[in-house]
């Protein structure tokens, strides 16, 4: 069964939400801090954490820090009553599947619900089989790395793509990559992913269609921010 941990000061919505996932066949706990909430974890696994963003002694930042340290398999959605864009990038920045906020409606937190643990599950399905790959160094053994997960094309137009991506992988650049839908693209970015020194952490795959048009336009505001300061965006 798939367990979550609600951490909320609020009794009355936690016991609400509570009975709402356990009649949709979830394994629910709850805490009404963050230390209770960090001895729940302490002496139980759980598949995903709903955290308030205030609590009376901590906040959703310090809590999905601590989680992510202390306990990286679980994922985290933070719920909040107040809509703070900008606090929304940062928490998924650092590892939040979602940021959501009251009124809770049921339809829509289920369905973030059950697509954060699928993604988690995802995440840790990569992760084992990333640890038995080989180490890889060069550039030759990068094409290996990524020959074992997809198909590289020996034609002019694909080994210039590898070139490319060997190119920017061991550097921090921003990326983007400009394609029609079905020719690739997320399997060029998990490329340059896996061939980089990041190859050890997660890949997290995030359908843009799926935010808000508010999120989406903060998100990219703050990639041509970047470009702006001087980080090249190759094309």
């Amino acid at each position: 069964m798939k367990k979550i941990l609600i951490i909320d000061d609020e009794v009355n919505v936690a016991l609400l939400l509570s009975k709402f996932l356990t009649r949709n066949g979830f394994d629910v706990a709850t805490a009404s801090n963050g230390a209770a909430g960090m001895d729940c974890l302490k002496n139980n696994e759980f598949s995903l954490v709903l955290c308030d963003y205030r609590l009376d002694d901590t906040d959703g930042r310090e809590m999905l820090r601590n989680i992510k340290i202390n306990y990286p398999k679980t994922g985290v959605i933070i719920i909040t009553g107040y809509s703070d864009i900008k606090m929304a990038v940062e928490l998924i920045k650092m590892g939040a599947y979602d940021y959501i906020t009251k009124p809770l409606y049921p339809d829509e937190i289920l369905n973030t619900i059950n697509k954060a643990i699928e993604t988690q599950h995802a995440l840790l399905e990569e992760e084992e089989n990333t640890s038995i790959v080989p180490e890889a160094t060069g550039s030759k053994s990068k094409k290996q790395v990524m020959a074992g997960e997809f198909v590289v094309g020996g034609s002019r137009a694909s080994k210039e793509l590898v070139r490319q991506i060997e190119l920017v992988s061991p550097t921090n650049y921003s990326v983007i990559i400009l394609g029609e839908s079905g020719t690739g693209k997320e399997a060029a970015a998990k490329s340059i992913h896996l061939s980089s020194p990041r190859k050890n952490k997660p890949f997290i795959a995030m359908d843009c269609g799926s935010l808000t048009k508010e999120l989406a336009a903060s998100e990219f505001l703050a990639t041509k921010r970047d470009h702006l300061r001087g980080r090249y965006i190759p094309r």
